[in-house]
């Protein structure tokens, strides 16, 4: 096992690794960088503008709007991604019998392309004809919602597919983790007088503290890449209050051509990336304390 000490033996180990996380990773970003302090249509000629396109940004009320819209989106992806996975990994540890069938439907939406599930649920949320969830509503004796052109519901409506889509990954990864736990120490905890949320709380949660805060660097990572769902549902409308800052990068680098302000646009999601990683980091490395 000297090898594994030997820091040139490391180095070339994860040289490969290096590369191709540069190639496919770093590459893109600095490139993005670099586009961004251009004003350039992807033919033209390029003309370097400085940070013009970042200022032109503060005074974008499109991107304003998108860039509020996407903290709520993020929020509410996480919420159910995080919060559904984790309570359904929870009762999980509890169950006898059929654990494996349940795991297996909650799964399932994951494996699906996101156009697919797209597709689907604006099926469910159509207000005419009538889908599957207004069906329910009048049911109920409410009244039927146009949920993909409310203003109030629309952003709602289209995290909640992403949201939904992926709390079966979540499921297994906090499921995992959970029954890693020494049942030895539950056992012991039992026996002392604990209940069972006193046992979640003072010894689960905290023995797999870092598989959650993996899972919410992945969640937001994920909520802040989120493209296809909002693009494929809605196009960013009903006047830009489903927008977020994918779907208006996409639209000023690919349909306006303006690549230098798309780029800039890509440059501002990856330093909110770096942001919130680092701000979970830093809470969870708090709490651990």
């Amino acid at each position: 096992m000297k090898i594994l000490r030997d820091k040139k033996a490391i180095a070339i180990f994860l040289l490969p690794a290096f590369i191709v996380y540069s190639l496919i990773v770093m590459t893109p970003i600095i490139v993005s960088i670099y586009y961004s302090l251009l004003d350039w249509n992807g033919i033209g000629k390029k003309t370097f503008i400085g940070l013009n396109n970042y200022i032109k940004l503060i005074s974008d009320n499109v991107f304003k709007q998108a860039f509020f819209n996407n903290i709520l989106y993020i929020i509410i992806v996480m919420v159910l991604q995080l919060g559904f996975g984790f309570t359904t990994a929870i009762l999980l540890t509890y169950l006898k019998k059929g654990r494996g069938f349940i795991q297996t439907v909650y799964y399932i939406p994951s494996v699906i392309t996101v156009i697919a599930i797209s597709q689907l649920f604006t099926g469910f949320y159509s207000y005419e004809p009538m889908g599957l969830f207004n069906i329910f509503r009048k049911l109920l004796g409410l009244k039927p919602i146009a949920f993909l052109s409310e203003y109030k519901t629309v952003l709602w409506a289209v995290a909640s597919v992403e949201g939904w889509q992926y709390i079966g990954i979540y499921m297994i990864i906090f499921y995992s983790a959970l029954v890693s736990v020494s049942p030895d120490i539950l056992e012991a905890a039992r026996i002392d007088g604990a209940s069972e949320l006193q046992i979640l709380f003072n010894i689960r949660i905290p023995a797999i503290s870092n598989v959650i805060m993996l899972s919410c660097i992945l969640s937001l990572v994920g909520a802040l890449r989120g493209f296809a769902a909002p693009m494929n549902m809605t196009k960013g409308g009903p006047n830009h209050r489903s927008e977020i800052l994918a779907t208006y990068m996409y639209k000023k680098a690919f349909t306006s051509r303006d690549y230098g302000y798309g780029s800039a646009i890509a440059v501002v999601i990856v330093i909110l990336s770096i942001i919130g990683v680092l701000l979970i980091s830093k809470y969870m490395d708090n709490e651990s304390e």
